[in-house]
Parts: structure tokens; sequence; C-alpha cells
């Protein structure tokens, strides 16, 4: 049995990496802390901060409501966890596509993009194969031209 099971996450849209990364509690020796991604940031702003319906917000990033729901909530049950238990809180990690940029970077548009290099050199090896075949077919049909020409004068 495969250890991982139903669909990929999907890429959520998101529309900034925040510069601070990192936020520690004041006067803790050795910290923990705990992971938040940017996507489950992202839910956070939208719904929190700009007081966007879970509707429109899950519209905005480009997932279902019900995946909306759960980043926001598992976002929430962190930052909580993190308030409430005076664990430091870090930033990092995802599945997601800046707004308004081709790419993010990430290991998975670096393939991608290799797999269209490869694709569009291909599509032009072909059309070239294509254009010295519809040549050669047109000087054979010249030749049988000629042939049944000569034949018939």
């Amino acid at each position: 049995m495969s250890p991982c099971r139903g669909r990929r996450r999907g890429r959520r849209w998101i529309s900034e990496v925040p510069s601070v990364r990192s936020f520690l509690p004041e006067g803790c020796p050795r910290v923990e802390a705990v992971s938040i991604t940017l996507e489950e940031l992202e839910a956070v702003r939208l719904v929190d901060l700009l007081d966007l319906d879970q509707e429109e917000a899950a519209f905005f990033m480009g997932i279902s409501r019900k995946a909306f729901w759960n980043d926001l909530m598992n976002a929430r049950k962190k930052i909580s966890a993190a308030l409430v238990y005076g664990m430091g809180l870090r930033i990092e990690g995802g599945s997601f596509a800046l707004r308004g940029e081709a790419a993010s970077g990430s290991a998975e548009s670096q393939e991608h993009q290799k797999e269209m290099a490869l694709m569009e050199r291909e599509i032009e090896l072909l059309s070239s194969r294509l254009e010295y075949l519809g040549r050669r077919m047109a000087a054979q049909k010249g030749k049988e031209m000629a042939g049944l020409s000569l034949e018939e004068g």
C-alpha cells in the first residue's frame, strides 16, 4: 500500500513573500518554533486582516473553499499554540505561485520550464522534418508528372 493517499496538494496563489519570516518571544532562553507555510499566512491575511469572506479569499488564492478552510484552520491553530505556549513562529515553505510573476522559482516550476523548452525544441525538429518531407514529396510528384507527360507524348 502506498504511503501517499489522495490527490497532490495544488499550488495556491499568494500576493507576497514577507521580508520578516521569524518571530520569537522575548525573554526565553531556548525557544521552540512552530512552522507555518506561506499559503497559511496568506489565508490568515486575507480573512483576518483584509476581512474577505472565505469564498472570496479562496477564489483569490485559486483553490476550493474547503481547501481554504483547512489552510486557515491549520494556520490559526499554529499561531494560537505559538502565542499560548510561548513558542516562536517561523514562516517557510509550501506549494505556491506568486501573483504577478511567471514562476515562483521553485524546483517544480524550474522542472516545468525545462520540460517546456524540450517540447519547443521537439516541435522545431518535427517542423523542420515535416518541411523536408514536404519538399521531397513535391519533388517526387514532379518526377512522376514529368514521367507521365513523357509517356503520353
